[in-house]
């Protein structure tokens, strides 16, 4: 344990104190779900954390070793980490936290989350919907586009319907989109296969997907998580024959009809591939941008060697 001058301290994952640490994420304005000390224990290799002011605001460290140096990185299926708290979080305060991960580890390559904005750090792209209203509100502010596409996906030849195998929907995702991410092992899939497994007993994970009528073919399928205040779109994944009869945004419709009028939000999970981008436009989303966080204070050579961790 570690202390600054800003009374921000370091902590081993052994010394945190897990119930308050999960109780800073879950009443933290910006708390999310991958900060949660579960997901961290399941998706990271290892993590430590800075906290300030008794567990008032808190941020994870997520790192692995190479060659001796350890370095800060973002877990598979991990969208945001960065700075989380029960109360305002200012410019002065993130620069805090970054100011002492520097002082920790000489390498960074993480996701902040919405709440983290910080001068002169690169943005990405989420989209999220408020789920608050009735789904005759949220559907009148669809794209003309996506209203039409509704239409015309034969929905009467799709079925809306529940899951628990998500063993299925990982294997159907790793057959579709697994050579797009290899950096993404079978190791990491195993550990995401284990965190359904505990949300789902928590009531925290779900499945939704679309099959066809008769040979029961899943078209388009979704693992979704879900806290206090978020719907998460953790694995989407749609196979070439649902992409024609356009199942997915069949079933982000029906997700959409069945969860309206609860007091949450639906994360999609912003992408930086502009197409799947305009996709989540056109549900009538918000932008919602989060902040890119890296540096590199490795030693030469290895300073110009990003693959070397």
């Amino acid at each position: 344990m570690i202390e600054s001058a800003d009374h921000i301290t370091y902590m081993t994952r052994e010394e945190i104190d897990i119930d308050k640490w999960d109780n800073c994420i879950i009443n933290a304005g910006n708390g999310l779900i991958y900060a949660r000390s579960f997901y961290l224990d399941a998706m990271a290799e290892n993590w430590s954390a800075l906290v300030m002011n008794d567990y008032k605001s808190v941020m994870p460290l997520t790192w692995n070793r190479k060659y001796g140096i350890r370095y800060l990185y973002q877990p598979p299926f991990t969208a945001q980490l960065g700075i989380f708290s029960a109360g305002p979080i200012n410019q002065k305060m993130i620069s805090s936290f970054i100011f002492q991960s520097k002082k920790l580890f000489r390498f960074c390559e993480m996701r902040l989350n919405h709440s983290n904005m910080l001068q002169n750090l690169p943005v990405q792209a989420n989209y999220i919907l408020d789920l608050q209203a009735t789904y005759e509100q949220i559907r009148g502010k669809f794209k003309k586009s996506l209203v039409r596409n509704l239409k015309s996906g034969h929905p009467n030849t799709m079925s809306y319907c529940s899951s628990t195998d998500f063993q299925k929907v990982v294997q159907l995702y790793r057959a579709n989109y697994g050579r797009r991410f290899p950096h993404v092992t079978s190791n990491h899939y195993q550990r995401f296969e284990t965190l359904c497994a505990e949300l789902s007993e928590r009531k925290m994970g779900i499945i939704r997907q679309v099959i066809t009528g008769i040979s029961k073919e899943i078209l388009s399928a979704g693992i979704f998580f879900r806290d206090e205040k978020r719907i998460y779109n953790i694995m989407p994944v749609t196979p070439p024959e649902g992409r024609k009869r356009l199942a997915n945004p069949y079933l982000l419709n029906q997700l959409i009809r069945e969860f309206s009028g609860e007091k949450k939000i639906l994360d999609f999970e912003g992408s930086e591939i502009a197409g799947i981008a305009e996709f989540y436009k056109k549900f009538g989303s918000t932008l919602e941008p989060y902040p890119f966080l890296k540096f590199n204070r490795l030693p030469f050579p290895l300073r110009y060697l990003k693959q070397s961790v």
